[in-house]
């Protein structure tokens, strides 16, 4: 086998091994916790506004329940919204709680989180 053949396949090969690995990184599961927030994607009507600066209500979740989302430069609750789903990064260990399936618009998301 020549040289620019070995490299050629070491190269599809690679990419065959990281397709798997983008793919399932994010998870569904039915329940998570975390240690903090990062942001929360608030989306009515296809007008979207990311919110930085934001509390929970709490710290776990399943799917199926509600979680508060207040605004701390304002001290009011921006929204309130029934956890339809969870995704979790394995590899960065985040968690997105949406309002949606499969992809929701609005969304928190949460870092050092695990599943519970």
């Amino acid at each position: 086998m020549s040289g620019s053949m070995k490299t050629s396949f070491k190269l599809i090969a690679l990419i065959l091994l990281a397709l798997p690995s983008i793919a399932f990184a994010q998870v569904d599961v039915s329940s998570a916790k975390w240690n903090n927030v990062s942001s929360f994607q608030y989306c009515v009507s296809g007008k979207c506004e990311t919110f930085k600066k934001i509390e929970l209500s709490t710290n776990a979740i399943k799917v199926g329940e509600d979680i508060s989302i207040m605004n701390l430069n304002t001290e009011t609750e921006i929204a309130k919204i029934l956890v339809k789903s969870i995704k979790y990064g394995r590899q960065v260990k985040m968690c997105w709680i949406g309002d949606g399936k499969p992809m929701p618009t609005t969304y928190i998301t949460v870092g050092g989180c695990s599943k519970n």
